[in-house]
């Protein structure tokens, strides 16, 4: 009688053991959620400076706190924004204004530089 039981026993066992490894790992998801709601970007903000080279203007990059990027440049009163995102402190290039214009560069230092077609220059901005 011992041998019928002993299946049906390992089994509760090992179903037990994995409903409460499966509950680990829904609290921790849950944690994990919950700090990313709870993030805020560090480099949120308004920072003003000018971009120089082959083309000259301001710009204005307002980081939102979730850390999304607007990015508006301005030049010869014509206004252009676009919006990208920051890997660390760094500007995701693979985002371009419609005319092709990004920044390369960071937040850390505040400076980089500037791509649009084969025109090219550096950018530095303040936090305001």
């Amino acid at each position: 009688m011992k041998n019928k039981f002993k299946p049906f026993t390992t089994l509760f066992l090992l179903t037990a053991f994995f409903s409460f490894q499966s509950c680990d790992e829904m609290i921790d998801e849950i944690h994990k959620n919950k700090a990313e709601q709870n993030y805020v970007s560090p480099y949120r903000g308004k920072y003003t400076g000018t971009y120089t080279g082959d083309s000259a203007g301001d710009l204005i990059i307002n980081v939102s706190e979730k850390g999304s990027i607007e990015i508006t440049r301005t030049s010869l009163n014509s206004n252009e924004s676009y919006y990208t995102g920051l890997i660390n402190a760094s500007f995701n290039t693979t985002n371009k204004a419609a005319s092709g214009f990004m920044l390369i560069g960071n937040l850390n230092s505040k400076m980089g530089t500037w791509e649009m077609g084969t025109s090219k220059g550096n950018w530095t901005v303040k936090k305001n």
